[in-house]
């Protein structure tokens, strides 16, 4: 199994898969389209068939009165954001395009309280050569 954070670790770090690394770099501008901003950190973990990635929300900082007035800028990002439908769509293909394996079942789960969300993608088996 491997596992890849978003976040900057210390130099002397064991290298990260690429595969992990690139979907935990792809997933994190999904969810910002999706939630309006980059997440806190983003781990990926590849196991066989599955894929989980575990999303720690940046909690959005409220907007001061300087900066309502100076842009209208979140109103036209709104318009802008994913649905959780294209949030499916755009996640399913970016670990389709990675992996190179169709993803047969997609599962997100969110914890309100902790402000993690869990999406699990399980990947088609690769076809076998006799």
């Amino acid at each position: 199994m491997s596992e890849v954070s978003e976040q900057v670790t210390d130099a002397a770090a064991p290298a990260v898969d690429p595969t992990s690394d690139e979907i935990a770099r792809s997933l994190g501008s999904v969810w910002q389209r999706f939630s309006g901003h980059r997440p806190k950190s983003t781990n990926v973990e590849i196991d066989h068939d599955v894929v989980r990635c575990v999303i720690e929300e940046k909690k959005p900082t409220p907007p001061s009165d300087e900066d309502e007035e100076a842009s209208e800028a979140p109103e036209e990002s709104e318009e802008l954001r994913l649905s959780p439908a294209g949030l499916k769509h755009n996640a399913t293909a970016a670990v389709t395009r990675i992996t190179g394996r169709r993803v047969v079942a997609f599962i997100p789960k969110r914890d309100a309280k902790t402000e993690i969300s869990t999406q699990t993608f399980l990947l088609d088996r690769p076809p076998r050569r006799f």
